[in-house]
């Protein structure tokens, strides 16, 4: 699923840096607000701590801002609409809709500014080599997402982020990788940051089980929205802490050159050591076949955590999800618009072997049954479910899988399946 990497590293938000530590309660209670000396104080002071933390000299020195929430959303929405073409957004709201990830009235766009506005406790801008804090944060909180994003600012320092924006576009699985990277880092240095002082470690916990203001935006989005945002994060630590174990922080920084690939590579480590390249599934425009009225909004690579999502939402032992995308070799979605709010997305993915692409076909039969709440009609090698207007075919192929979701009655699926095959 398509996923905005913006020029804003790490948008630091509370629940996902903080909470994955401690808990918190949840009610509405207002911070304190941090005035800009305030705040560059405290910058100096945690970028230098930091630094000696990940082993990466101080540069040079990093400004900081104070933001209220207008302006986060502000900032957001501008770079949502400067990274995200209107294409590229529509085919989002298209894909979580007609697999049934987000409901019909779900906008998109709006929960994506209004979520982060609500999380953001601060970042750091890769263009203007400054921290901006959110203005009302809990002061022993703000330290430790300082921790997080000035390990950015080192990061910028020494292995120039900025390089990372001019990543190939539709392949947001291999951006999931880069992002993997880059949080998990800051995230493992986060966390020994706030471990390193006893009473710093305590502070911050007994700072986080106090009431905190619920993030009610974040919880009303669709799930695959938020595992996605917080892959980075707890993914991320648990693959940077990986690198650490295999050679220190020299093994994490050497990562920034010999980059991860896929979400594969994150989930399983040796993936990442054996240098398991993700297989190239190219992009095939099938407006012909659709007809008059049809047009390719957008394509991209769900990879092995989308997968998993998917597959995830409709059958509830993760497990069971988990292991059936564990095969994945390869993929590219597109996603179609028709006449009169017509849609198609068309999924095409190569696995390891039969087998898994088999246990794949079988696991996302197991979804779409549960989906539209019958088992499937069988027609020659096809599997087909619908209801009202939604409709699933699916087709295995040795190590293929091809996967139609569209709405019903309006194009014909033998001869786009014909001609993906072919």
């Amino acid at each position: 699923m398509k996923t905005a990497f913006s020029r804003f590293i790490g948008l630091a938000v509370a629940p996902l840096v903080i909470g994955l530590l401690a808990s918190s309660v949840c009610a509405q209670v207002p911070a304190p607000k941090i005035d800009a000396r305030t705040a560059q104080n405290m910058v100096e002071r945690v970028l230098k701590e930091t630094s000696a933390i990940r082993g990466l000299r101080i540069k040079r020195a990093v400004p900081s801002g104070v933001q209220s929430r207008a302006g986060i959303e502000q900032m957001v929405e501008k770079q949502l609409k400067k990274s995200v073409s209107a294409n590229e957004l529509a085919a989002t709201d298209v894909f979580l809709k007609q697999l049934g990830l987000a409901p019909a009235n779900f906008n998109l766009k709006a929960y994506y500014v209004k979520m982060l506005g609500e999380q953001i406790a601060g970042y750091y801008d890769t263009q203007t080599k400054k921290f901006y804090t959110a203005q009302s944060v809990d002061p022993l909180q703000l330290e430790t997402v300082m921790a997080h994003e000035l390990t950015h600012a080192l990061q910028d320092q020494h292995f120039d982020l900025s390089r990372l924006e001019k990543w190939p576009r539709h392949d947001s699985d291999a951006r999931v990788a880069m992002s993997a990277l880059v949080e998990g880092d800051a995230t493992l240095t986060m966390s020994r940051y706030m471990t390193r002082n006893p009473l710093r470690f305590l502070g911050v916990l007994g700072s986080a089980l106090k009431p905190q203001p619920k993030a009610q935006v974040f919880e009303s989005g669709p799930r695959i929205l938020q595992e996605s945002l917080t892959f980075p994060y707890l993914k991320g630590m648990v693959f940077a802490s990986n690198l650490y174990k295999t050679g220190g922080w020299p093994q994490v920084s050497r990562a920034f050159t010999e980059m991860p690939q896929s979400s594969e590579q994150i989930l399983h480590f040796e993936k990442y050591l054996a240098r398991e390249a993700p297989l190239k599934v190219p992009p095939r425009d099938l407006s012909r076949q659709l007809g008059r009225g049809w047009t390719v909004l957008d394509h991209d690579v769900n990879g092995e955590m989308g997968l998993a999502l998917i597959v995830g939402e409709y059958v509830k032992e993760q497990g069971a999800a988990e292991r059936a995308a564990a095969g994945w070799g390869g993929d590219r979605y597109t996603v179609y618009r028709g006449p009169k709010g017509a849609a198609l997305v068309v999924q095409d993915c190569l696995w390891d072997s039969e087998a898994q692409a088999r246990e794949w076909r079988e696991a996302y039969a197991r979804r779409s049954t549960n989906r539209f709440g019958a088992p499937p009609r069988q027609r020659g090698k096809v599997q087909v479910w619908s209801a009202a207007r939604n409709g699933v075919w699916m087709e295995q192929r040795g190590r293929r899988v091809l996967i139609l979701e569209g709405t019903v009655g309006t194009f014909n699926p033998r001869p786009i399946l014909a001609a993906l095959w072919r």
